[in-house]
């Protein structure tokens, strides 16, 4: 089912408001393109925007009963645009263009969804446990996070050259 958008009940005030947020969204395109630094900024700019777009309307179009799901599996779509964003940050501890500030943010935004999905996960498992059921001791997960991120914190320190492949390979783990 599709929530539908606020209306005032004024069939010309909606379409020039409507209309006024469209002319926002294009004009702030037109100045993007004008004042773009360089292709590779433009093609962020791009696929942010799509990706803006498409998740706007997966949210808006799902019922709220439906919503918490949802957010569990985005978590997979913001870990992918997280290490993308770290990707394109190409590796430094401050971003140093334009292309690598949109990453640093595009991976922040994602980190704060990751966090924001799992805490409402828990809260939806939450409602289904039972009284007899046993605690979980789900902390105990921080002790091997702390140890890969430890080793790859010195590995990286030392510059040891194949230690970012291996990263990426065992970051879904």
């Amino acid at each position: 089912a599709v929530v539908s958008t606020q209306s005032t009940g004024e069939p010309f005030k909606d379409t020039a408001l409507s209309s006024l947020t469209y002319t926002a969204g294009l004009g702030t395109m037109v100045a993007l393109g004008a004042t773009a630094p360089d292709p590779a900024f433009t093609t962020m700019c791009t696929t942010f925007a799509l990706a803006g777009i498409c998740g706007y309307h997966t949210v808006w179009g799902v019922t709220p009963a439906l919503h918490s799901p949802l957010m569990s599996v985005t978590n997979a779509i913001s870990g992918i645009t997280a290490v993308g964003g770290l990707l394109v940050m190409g590796g430094g501890y401050l971003p140093t263009n334009a292309v690598q500030t949109l990453a640093a943010a595009a991976a922040f935004v994602s980190f704060i969804n990751i966090f924001g999905g799992f805490v409402i996960t828990q809260r939806m498992l939450d409602m289904f446990k039972r009284p007899t059921d046993p605690p979980e001791h789900n902390y105990l997960y921080g002790l091997p996070a702390a140890l890969f991120l430890g080793g790859y914190g010195y590995a990286a320190s030392q510059n040891m050259a194949d230690i970012h492949q291996m990263t990426y390979l065992a970051s879904p783990l």
